[in-house]
């Protein structure tokens, strides 16, 4: 017995001493260890990764082992993932699907807000017995939610989902609403409420909104636009900006949480979803940020206080209990209202019912003007554990079965691999090719990019190929540390344009990306140009790019689209590739074709009011008129097609030319569709421009070509 007291006397004296751990850098050690084996050991229970760092944050907390002392570094990346939660939130919102779900979300906002308040009310009042102000600032934190699951929905890949969207909006819309109560509430007990009080309040928030949501996009733009390829200070910018808008917010009199929202809305026009910068956001937030803020949750719990008495128990278990059902009903209403899926509702219900950072926000300040006392803390520390463990089982859950379900469908949609070649025989435009081909390709496809060092067999082939391979492989370095997969091949063949058709062959290969450049380089008026035989040798999808700066400092987007481009069999698939660009760069766009082809590429992306872009119905392209309208940061996309096709146009096939010649800083990107059916002569009599009226253009246009020539202003 003397042994045993005396080895738990030395156990005893060895926690004192060492613990709590102080050291800033064995703090970072032990976060990050408890980051990387927590998840990976509950999983094997199968308990979400989120609960299992909130379960370790308990353990290490000051209340249980207290093995971690809470530094200001620590705080400030706990500060850092709160805000970032919110950021991602708004950054990752397709403002398509939002377009379409904001008056869902305003709905969806309205009941998980006054539900929650009004049952709580009544529950402070005739249960707890509160008075009106205490009673009502309880009951509002009910209402709120963090978005602490969201990871989970994020890596599930159902972001985009209707009924997680719907969540996003109803999220600021229900913590704005209780933000703004909180310092009406504050101001009412400090006796400083007034007219003037309201003034500035509408005052400061709409400064904040015009300065988050206007000026900001415009300053995002110039700064892209002037540090393009920097990929470590356009990161840096980026959370610069979340903490700058966080500040504002704090500034505008409401949490900092709402300006880290807002700033994730004013970014979301400029970031591509699918760029190397939108996954190194992503992966660094849920990596170290988000995971500190979760960690510092769970120390915030205290189970020794309930072991005092059966009071504080009683008061948090009814606490859990009104804040999960009155968030489940809101839920169950909302998506009863919209015939949602049952995994739907429980994803809104799941990504609701979790309260930690404005839940926090509203006792601490509750607590610090002396409305609450010790119970109501301790039991707000309890409904926050177990509403994240009730959140984070329900989403889990629900998001699984609808990303089985989703990738189902797309399985159903999408009958071929995507695969895209860019050859590269000068590496000059590597690097925004590959940009492209990122924003373009389906997010849900595995496949990697291909660029494709190539050049003509010659006695300099060795070295010519070596020297483009070793400029692809940099930019590759860059891309691949996003986590972006990109495979790089090189070939040398006696024709570029057969080596490029049989590696396309020989990889399977969907869509071939090359600069407009490229394609001038040997094109001569007897053999044409790479992009005139690649479009006779291959059925793939054919893309031409001259894009000049980078994609995201676009203000506007004009689309043309070829007559019968809908019959096209691969008009389906290149139309997704144009909308993808238009949902990531956050333009304005303007869409030009027939009115049935306006409305077959409308319908592909459930637009039948045709809300997303401005549709403009043209019936001939034979005018210089769209092209006259050129402005500064215009990126032109022509809907073209290959001849003797169902919707070749000369015009459109010639556009581009024109363009080229007559504003050399204009960019463009043409898409020529996979062909895999040739119409009857007969058939392209009827549907495109007759052979004799395209060939008397051709010589006009071609008598302007032996002018350049002869002037040597011949383009190369």
């Amino acid at each position: 017995m003397p042994l045993l007291a005396g080895n738990l006397q030395a156990f005893h004296e060895f926690f004192n001493h060492y613990l709590p751990v102080k050291n800033p850098v064995l703090i970072l050690a032990l976060t990050l260890l408890i980051i990387l084996f927590a998840p990976l050991i509950l999983k094997r229970f199968r308990i979400p990764g989120i609960i299992g760092l909130i379960i370790a944050g308990v353990i290490i907390g000051p209340h249980t082992l207290h093995i971690i002392e809470k530094s200001t570094s620590f705080e400030l990346f706990s500060k850092t993932g709160l805000l970032y939660i919110m950021f991602l939130a708004g950054l990752e919102i397709d403002m398509q699907e939002y377009k379409q779900n904001r008056s869902k979300s305003l709905v969806f906002g309205a009941f998980t807000f006054f539900i929650p308040i009004t049952i709580g009310y009544l529950v402070c009042i005739y249960v707890f017995g509160f008075s009106l102000w205490p009673a009502l600032l309880l009951a509002s934190m009910f209402s709120t939610h963090t978005l602490l699951s969201y990871p989970i929905v994020s890596n599930m890949g159902i972001v985009k989902n209707r009924a997680v969207q719907v969540s996003f909006g109803g999220t600021i819309i229900t913590d704005s609403a209780v933000l703004i109560l909180l310092g009406v509430i504050t101001n009412v007990v400090g006796g400083e409420i007034n007219s003037m009080f309201w003034i500035r309040l509408l005052v400061s928030l709409g400064l904040l909104c015009f300065a988050v949501l206007y000026l900001l996009p415009k300053v995002s733009r110039w700064f892209f636009r002037n540090i393009e390829g920097q990929g470590s200070s356009q990161y840096i910018y980026v959370l610069a900006v979340v903490f700058i808008a966080g500040f504002f917010s704090e500034l505008a009199g409401v949490e900092p949480i709402i300006g880290a929202f807002l700033a994730g809305l004013a970014l979301n026009r400029v970031i591509p979803h699918n760029s190397v910068l939108m996954n190194r956001v992503i992966f660094i937030g849920n990596t170290i940020f988000i995971p500190f803020f979760l960690i510092s949750a769970g120390m915030l719990v205290d189970f020794g206080l309930f072991l005092k008495g059966t009071d504080a128990l009683v008061f948090a278990g009814i606490l859990s209990i009104v804040a999960l059902i009155t968030k489940w009903l809101a839920a169950q209403v909302t998506g009863a209202i919209y015939k949602y899926t049952k995994y739907e509702k429980r994803v809104m219900f799941g990504l609701s019912a979790s309260h930690a950072a404005a839940t926090l926000a509203v006792i601490k300040v509750g607590y610090d003007i002396g409305l609450f006392d010790q119970n109501v803390i301790n039991g707000t520390i309890i409904l926050i554990l177990i509403t994240c463990m009730v959140s984070s089982f329900v989403t889990e859950r629900a998001a699984r079965n609808i990303a089985m379900t989703e990738k189902e469908t797309s399985k159903k949609i999408i009958d071929r691999t995507e695969r895209i070649l860019i050859p590269v025989s000068n590496p000059d435009n590597i690097a925004r090719l590959i940009d492209l081909a990122l924003i373009i390709k389906d997010n849900k496809s595995h496949e990697p990019i291909y660029p494709l060092s190539i050049v003509e067999e010659n006695e300099d082939a060795d070295e010519k190929i070596n020297l483009v391979k070793k400029v692809i492989d940099g930019v590759v370095e860059q891309i691949s540390s996003g986590d972006k997969k990109v495979q790089v091949l090189k070939k040398v063949d006696l024709s570029i344009v057969d080596g490029i058709a049989r590696t396309a062959k020989a990889y399977s290969i969907s869509d071939v990306l090359i600069s407009w450049k490229a394609q001038q380089g040997t094109g001569n008026l007897i053999f044409g140009s790479i992009a005139d035989n690649l479009l006779v040798k291959t059925k793939q999808s054919i893309i031409i790019s001259k894009v000049i700066q980078p994609l995201n400092t676009y203000k506007r987007i004009i689309v043309l689209l070829s007559p019968n481009s809908e019959l096209e069999s691969g008009f389906n698939l290149v139309a997704r590739k144009i909308n993808a660009i238009l949902k990531q760069m956050g333009s304005s766009a303007l869409i030009y074709g027939q009115s049935k082809t306006l409305d077959a590429f409308s319908s592909l992306f459930n637009d039948k009011k045709k809300e997303f872009y401005n549709y403009l119905i043209i019936s001939s392209f034979d005018d210089n008129n769209i092209i006259d309208q050129v402005k500064e940061d215009d990126l032109f996309i022509f809907l073209s097609s290959r001849k003797q096709t169902v919707s070749f146009d000369f015009h459109i096939d010639n556009m581009s030319k024109t363009l080229n010649k007559n504003s050399e800083f204009t960019s463009f990107i043409v898409f020529y569709p996979e062909s895999l059916k040739f119409l009857s002569d007969s058939q392209i009599t009827e549907m495109t421009v007759p052979a004799i009226q395209e060939n008397i253009e051709k010589v006009i246009h071609l008598k302007d070509k032996i002018k350049d020539i002869l002037k040597g202003n011949q383009k190369v």
